[in-house]
């Protein structure tokens, strides 16, 4: 069984479109990964946390 051209064309463009889902994904993840880091950094920026062993 040999693909046409159509299904082949088909399979190339679905292929496509789920590589840009994923570049879509990755991109939000990684906007969301420094977004997150930003904030972190931005709320703990004055403060200084003192960590204590619990003794006993």
């Amino acid at each position: 069984m040999t693909d046409t051209p159509e299904r082949n064309e088909a399979a190339q463009e679905a292929k496509r479109r789920f590589r840009q889902a994923l570049e879509r994904k990755e991109h939000n993840a990684l906007a969301k990964a420094a977004q997150e880091e930003s904030r972190v950094k931005a709320r703990h920026a004055g403060r200084r946390t003192f960590h204590r062993r619990k003794t006993g």
